[in-house]
């Protein structure tokens, strides 16, 4: 068995304010990556590339400094600082014409207020997000030819040439028939510009048998080793779909996936409001409070991963997901007991789960079990759950090492997530 990871993360949600969301919210749940670059401002704040940057910047490093107070590492979003979310095909776009000269000051000016602002702990620079689904409005070729020159000009800079890079942070998870995929990896072959951190996200269709890391690290791998690329680390910088995933129940299938996969991901932000207001708040819908004036309270997919970080301490053991893909289960060996979570991909029915070699986590393998249940309730972003549910205690009897429970995800219940405590009668 490994140690654990304790892996959880957003993508924004931090308040421009530091100190708005107290401490705890971090702490408690775990939080330790984050990826933000001053989205979704408008006029006079639309960006570098409407001569409006400042305040983005100011969004940017004050995230940078939240995250650093709570020791996390922090993706720095170029295409939000840049303003992407307010350009069109109209506007003037990194290489136009060959033509990089505006590109190439907005990247010195921004290499300076890292170094300025003391940046450089827990930095990773993310080159260019999901050029492919609409941040990119030129050619694919033009985007290659961004994504290397903005490498070099990190890697070769005598103070930030160790920065971590991360790329290409597709939308769509690799896929032999894409060719943002295979032309990247082309690419950074041929021009010696190979990520430390591969990405991409997993926010498509429950049906899109590439959304799921199971099978998206198995296909990249393929295309990585047909291109000749490094092997590198990867990083889901994106992950939960909008239609299905916003509740307990699939943040944790998610979990399960990545710790057994030794790969980080960060949870989607689906929130906007005015100039980005909703966005750069409530942590990527884990907290709400409906004005200024109240306290901020968590709901079940805060309580989900508080419970992950919190108590599954110790020793994860391996676990195998359903065949079906829908259910999967994260398990920890700690000095006081057997711990379970466990989520389902957006369905309801019952599913079995079977626990295995009891005896090499130090108990009986026979006898009676006391298994204390706990809900992690779910409606929408904004409904509080002040604690988990406690869904009592049944005892079942066991032999051969193994005990099997039940596993019912109702009309009721078909966002939660489930915690279960092995305790030994």
């Amino acid at each position: 068995v490994d140690k654990i990871l304790g892996l959880d993360f957003v993508i924004y949600g931090i308040p421009d304010q530091p100190g708005q969301i107290p401490d705890k919210f971090y702490t408690e749940a775990g939080l330790h990556w984050f990826r933000a670059g001053g989205a979704q401002m408008g006029a006079p704040n639309r960006g570098w590339s409407w001569g409006e940057m400042e305040q983005r910047w100011q969004s940017t490093l004050s995230n940078y400094r939240t995250a650093r107070k709570y020791g996390g590492k922090f993706q720095l979003l170029l295409h939000d600082l840049w303003g992407t979310d307010f350009t069109d095909e109209s506007k003037t776009w990194p290489g136009d014409n060959g033509d990089w000269s505006n590109y190439d000051q907005f990247l010195t000016v921004i290499v300076q207020r890292i170094i300025d602002n003391d940046m450089i702990a827990g930095m990773h620079i993310d080159i260019w997000n999901e050029p492919e689904w609409g941040f990119w409005k030129r050619p694919q070729a033009q985007w290659l030819d961004l994504f290397g020159r903005t490498f070099r000009r990190f890697r070769d800079d005598p103070v930030l040439g160790q920065l971590q890079i991360i790329g290409p942070s597709l939308s769509l998870p690799p896929n032999a028939s894409n060719t943002w995929w295979t032309n990247f990896l082309a690419y950074v072959v041929a021009n010696n510009t190979a990520p430390d951190h591969y990405s991409w996200h997993h926010i498509e269709a429950l049906d899109n048998s590439d959304n799921d890391l199971q099978n998206s690290l198995v296909t990249f791998e393929k295309l990585r080793e047909a291109a000749g690329a490094p092997k590198k680390l990867i990083n889901i910088n994106e992950y939960l779909n909008l239609g299905d995933e916003l509740n307990p129940a699939a943040t944790v299938w998610h979990l399960s996936r990545f710790e057994r996969y030794n790969v980080p991901g960060l949870r989607a932000n689906w929130r906007g409001g005015a100039n980005g207001s909703h966005l750069r708040d409530f942590l990527a819908s884990l907290l709400w409070r409906d004005d200024k004036s109240l306290p901020y309270h968590p709901n079940g997919d805060w309580q989900a991963p508080k419970y992950y970080a919190t108590n599954m301490t110790g020793y994860r053991t391996g676990t195998t997901g359903s065949s079906d893909r829908l259910f999967d289960a994260y398990t920890t060996v700690g000095q006081d007991k057997v711990r379970v979570l466990t989520g389902v991909r957006v369905k309801t029915g019952t599913s079995a789960l079977t626990i295995k070699n009891l005896s090499a986590a130090g108990l009986p393998s026979s006898g009676r079990m006391a298994i204390q249940t706990w809900g992690f309730a779910y409606k929408i972003p904004e409904t509080e759950l002040a604690a988990p549910t406690d869904r009592g205690v049944a005892t079942h009897q066991y032999s051969n090492d193994e005990i099997t429970i039940a596993i019912y995800q109702t009309e009721e219940d078909w966002k939660t997530a489930w915690a279960f405590e092995l305790n030994p009668v």
